[in-house]
C-alpha cells in the first residue's frame, strides 16, 4: 500500500500548546451496527457496548467511537423499547427492532462518529476505513438516494474573533473550488444539508479588519445563516463561545457546542479502493493554509471584490492560485 499522506497544517498547536485534535463522522451504507461495531473493535482493538439495536460505543485508546442510525425516531424508539425490555427483564435481542433497523439501513446511513484525534495521529484510522470497505461498505455513489457524507471538525487554533474570521475569509474564498476540488455528489449539491453562504454573507465577511469582535462575527453569522445547513456549519463554534447567544436564537438541541469547524462537504466514497479520509482532510488543509497566510489571503480578497464588482461569471481568476497552493501542500 503507497504511503497515506495527511497534511500537517502549520499552525497545528492549540493556545495551550497541544496538538490541535480533529473528530471526523463517516456516513455510509453497506454494513449493520454489529457488523460495524465489531469492524472498529477489531481494528482498534477495542471493546462494544451496545446501547439498543440502533446505537453503541466502541471503547478504543483512541477515545470513544459513537455508532449509530442516523435516524431520530429509530433512536428514540430503540431506547425506548430497550428501557421497558430493561424494566421487564428480558434479556434477548429486540429481533423487531433488528428488523426495523435492517429497512432502515437502505434509506438512511449508519454514522461512525470518531473522538477527537490529535492531528498528527490521524492515520491510526486508516485500517478502520480499509478493514470496513473490505468488509462491504458503500458511500455517497454507490445509489442515487445516498446523500453521505464526511464531516470533519477540526479543533479552532484559539478563540481570538480575528482567528476566527480569517477562517470565514479563506472559506468564503475557496468555497466553490472546494465543491469542484471534493467533486461533490450532485444528490448531496441538492439537498440543503451543504448549502454555501450567501454572497450577502461573504461581502460582510472579507470586509473584517482585525478589529472584528466575536459579537458582530455572531450577529452577522446568524442574520444570513440561521440554519445548521451550511457546507461548513458554525454554529456549535458559536454555541460554544456564546450559548446564551445562539440559544436564544436557534434554539435546536440538535446544536452540539464545541470549540471546533463542523465541514460536512465531502462525500463519503469508502467503497472506493485507495480511498481514506486523507483525501478530505487534504483538502480542507487548503482552508488551514488561507486562514494562516495573510497575504495570501489579502491578495485573493482583492481578485474576490473586484470579480463580485463585475459580472460573476466564469471560472473565478483566483481558482487557479487555489490549484497551485493546493499541490504545493500535497
Amino acid at each position: 500500500m503507497s504511503e497515506i499522506k495527511y497534511v500537517q497544517p502549520s499552525r497545528c498547536k492549540n493556545h495551550q500548546g497541544d496538538m490541535r485534535r480533529v473528530g471526523f463522522e463517516l456516513e455510509f451504507a453497506g454494513l449493520s451496527l454489529h457488523q460495524t461495531a465489531q469492524i472498529v473493535a477489531k481494528s482498534l482493538q477495542g471493546k462494544v457496548e451496545f446501547k439498543t439495536e440502533a446505537e453503541c460505543t466502541v471503547h478504543t485508546d483512541l477515545g470513544e467511537f459513537q455508532l449509530e442510525l442516523d435516524w431520530q425516531f429509530g433512536k428514540r424508539i430503540a431506547k425506548e423499547r430497550a428501557q421497558a425490555r430493561k424494566e421487564e427483564g428480558e434479556e434477548e435481542d429486540d429481533q423487531w427492532m433488528r428488523w426495523l433497523t435492517k429497512v432502515a439501513q437502505e434509506i438512511v446511513p449508519l454514522e461512525v462518529v470518531c473522538p477527537p484525534i490529535p492531528m498528527d495521529q490521524l492515520q491510526q484510522l486508516d485500517a478502520m476505513v480499509e478493514a470496513m470497505r473490505r468488509s462491504g461498505a458503500v458511500g455517497t455513489r454507490d445509489a442515487p438516494h445516498y446523500a453521505f457524507g464526511v464531516h470533519i471538525n477540526p479543533e479552532i487554533p484559539n478563540q481570538e474573533p480575528e482567528t476566527l474570521a480569517a477562517y470565514l475569509q479563506a472559506y468564503g474564498l475557496a468555497q466553490d473550488w472546494l465543491i469542484d476540488i471534493h467533486n461533490v455528489d450532485l444528490v448531496r449539491r441538492l439537498t440543503p444539508y451543504i448549502d454555501k453562504y450567501p454572497s450577502s454573507y461573504l461581502r460582510q465577511v472579507m470586509d473584517y479588519s482585525d478589529a472584528v469582535s466575536l459579537e458582530q462575527l455572531i450577529d452577522d453569522y446568524l442574520a444570513h445563516n440561521p440554519t445548521r445547513n451550511r457546507a461548513l456549519d458554525m454554529l456549535p463554534l458559536f454555541k460554544f463561545m456564546n450559548e446564551q447567544k445562539i440559544v436564544e436564537a436557534l434554539p435546536d438541541p440538535r446544536i452540539k457546542a464545541r470549540p471546533t469547524f463542523h465541514y460536512r462537504l465531502p462525500n463519503c466514497e469508502i467503497e472506493k479502493t485507495g480511498w481514506h479520509l486523507n483525501q478530505s482532510w487534504n483538502i480542507w488543509c487548503l482552508v488551514e493554509y488561507l486562514a494562516d497566510s495573510e497575504e495570501t489571503r489579502s491578495g485573493l480578497i482583492d481578485q474576490w471584490q473586484e470579480f463580485q464588482a463585475g459580472i460573476p461569471l466564469g471560472t473565478p481568476p483566483w481558482h487557479q492560485d487555489l490549484d497551485r497552493l493546493y499541490t504545493g501542500l500535497l
